[in-house]
């Protein structure tokens, strides 16, 4: 005699707790995480939004969720898992790394500034944020980021804090040194002055010191 089918509506509509256990366990059934990805309670969609086993009608329907903890968990698990979901995963990233919440961009930078294969076109968008707590982590440590991309920061920066960013990136090269002492940014000049890694010519010193005051 054959098992009788759950009742996922019943599961869905059970106790707080339970809901969350649920919705947080990989192998459970895609409808039910589904329904639980729609649920009233923030602290179930945030379990659903953190689950890598949700299917991709669920994390749609949170990356449009009204909570933006619950946006920014979803953001940090698809930059964790994006490369293992043929592409989708990455469309889904390019959609939230639009979002109005800046902790929602930040959970992606964070996630992706030390993946190697990570999309150059998202990386550069998020290198190019306004927000320096979005934009640094990746223009600091990515190594997707082409020389000519940082250059084009340090030419045009979206921040105050964006030339700092790249000159305390490790083995920060010649030509890029150049060009942050060249932009004149005294700040980013310093913190480039700090990075022991940095490749300056030795024609760079005189112009990294700053000018005595006159009396």
């Amino acid at each position: 005699m054959a098992r009788p089918r759950t009742d996922l509506r019943a599961l869905s509509c059970g106790p707080l707790p339970q809901r969350i256990a649920l919705a947080g366990r990989a192998d459970a059934r895609a409808e039910l995480l589904l329904l639980l990805a729609a649920d009233e309670a923030a602290p179930v969609r945030l379990a659903v939004a953190a689950n890598p086993g949700a299917p991709r009608h669920a994390d749609q329907l949170l990356a449009r969720d009204p909570v933006a903890s619950i946006r920014a968990s979803l953001a940090r698990k698809l930059a964790e898992h994006a490369a293992e979901m043929a592409g989708l995963g990455w469309d889904s990233l390019r959609h939230l790394a639009r979002d109005p919440a800046p902790q929602v961009r930040q959970s992606i930078a964070d996630t992706l500034a030390d993946q190697p294969g990570a999309p150059h076109d998202l990386v550069l968008a998020l290198a190019r944020d306004a927000d320096p707590a979005v934009s640094e982590p990746l223009i600091r440590l990515s190594h997707v980021l082409t020389e000519a991309d940082l250059l084009g920061l340090v030419e045009a920066p979206p921040g105050p804090e964006v030339r700092c960013a790249v000159a305390r990136r490790l083995n920060l090269g010649a030509i890029l040194a150049e060009a942050v002492v060249a932009s004149g940014d005294r700040a980013a000049i310093e913190a480039l002055a700090r990075n022991p890694t940095a490749q300056i010519p030795a024609s760079l010193h005189a112009k990294m010191e700053r000018p005595r005051p006159t009396r």
